[in-house]
């Protein structure tokens, strides 16, 4: 008999954090699950501890390294369950995160993908991460825009939707917001208003190269989601990267940097170096002043409250 839930971990090169990313799944307070691990050509020792594992509800696949979307299809062309959860090889997914988007697809039947609030893991830290919305508009909104509308990792959705909306594209290096966007097409989406995932940042995440594919793929997606709407035939990917102007390839550079900065003012806070973090924050005021505000605030304010959280056991 089929799981009610599949999940589909797609791996590569995620150790040290890989042991702590599949504890949190296989400890969650819903059990009727598969989990399906798609060890993508790992050269750093995960597919030996992968293969330490003796759960049985663990699916284990070992391929050369197709990529991220690649990955995915695979993963979900094994799901045989009424539901699949998306999870990331550095995270962690809290206890009772599958039962709670479960629970709420039950009561939701019209609703085809529910996410999850998210904070942030910087070692043994923990950060307050930006609140996403909970009603579909303002999350296909903020996608469009290139935005956060949903926390990829954090999703779960009805396995009959992402297979009409035809999976992840492969020809991107950063697949998600392609994908968001086609499963709101075939229904409404929606996020919890509780924090149920700990989305890692770390060093990995941090080179240019990485932080424009990911911007460029949001473009690329958006642009792919306008021509849908409108019935038009869209360009391949690097077509429409080669077409655009000098001053939108300047802009990915930009927000790429921004990116980093942004993610390296969070690493340092949690390391204790305040005043580099502040740095950070306001040198990007001069490319988005208004986002700069508001993630000012948002270190300040954490700042803060992890103060007031650490004095007041010696009260």
């Amino acid at each position: 008999m089929s799981p009610t839930l599949s999940v589909i971990l797609p791996v590569y090169n995620a150790m040290p954090y890989l042991p702590d990313a599949v504890d949190s799944v296989l400890r969650q307070s819903f059990s009727d699950f598969s989990l399906i691990i798609i060890n993508d050509g790992s050269t750093d020792g995960s597919l030996d501890y992968l293969q330490s594992l003796r759960d049985p509800r663990i699916v284990l696949v070992n391929q050369e390294n197709q990529g991220l979307g690649s990955s995915l299809n695979l993963g979900l062309n094994m799901c045989q369950s009424q539901y699949v959860a998306r999870m990331d090889a550095d995270d962690i997914s809290l206890l009772d995160r599958f039962a709670s988007q479960i629970e709420f697809l039950e009561a939701h039947p019209r609703v085809v993908m529910v996410g999850t609030q998210i904070d942030f893991l910087i070692r043994n830290h923990t950060q307050k991460g930006l609140r996403t919305p909970t009603n579909h508009e303002e999350i296909q909104s903020r996608l469009i825009m290139g935005r956060a509308g949903l926390c990829h990792p954090s999703i779960m959705f009805r396995t009959p939707a992402a297979v009409v909306c035809g999976g992840y594209p492969t020809a991107l290096i950063e697949p998600a917001t392609d994908f968001l966007l086609r499963m709101c097409e075939q229904g409404p989406v929606a996020n919890l208003d509780r924090v149920l995932l700990r989305y890692r940042l770390h060093a990995g995440q941090l080179s240019q190269t990485k932080c424009r594919e990911l911007i460029a793929a949001n473009l690329y997606a958006a642009y792919c989601a306008y021509c849908r709407r409108d019935r038009i035939i869209s360009q391949p990917f690097d077509a429409f990267m080669h077409g655009q102007s000098f001053l939108s390839r300047c802009r990915l550079n930009i927000e790429a940097w921004e990116l980093i900065q942004y993610r390296t003012a969070r690493i340092e806070l949690a390391n204790g170096n305040r005043l580099r973090a502040y740095l950070r924050i306001v040198s990007l005021a001069v490319c988005r002043p208004l986002a700069s505000i508001r993630r000012f605030v948002q270190v300040i304010t954490w700042t803060l409250r992890s103060r007031h959280a650490q004095a007041e056991p010696q009260r």
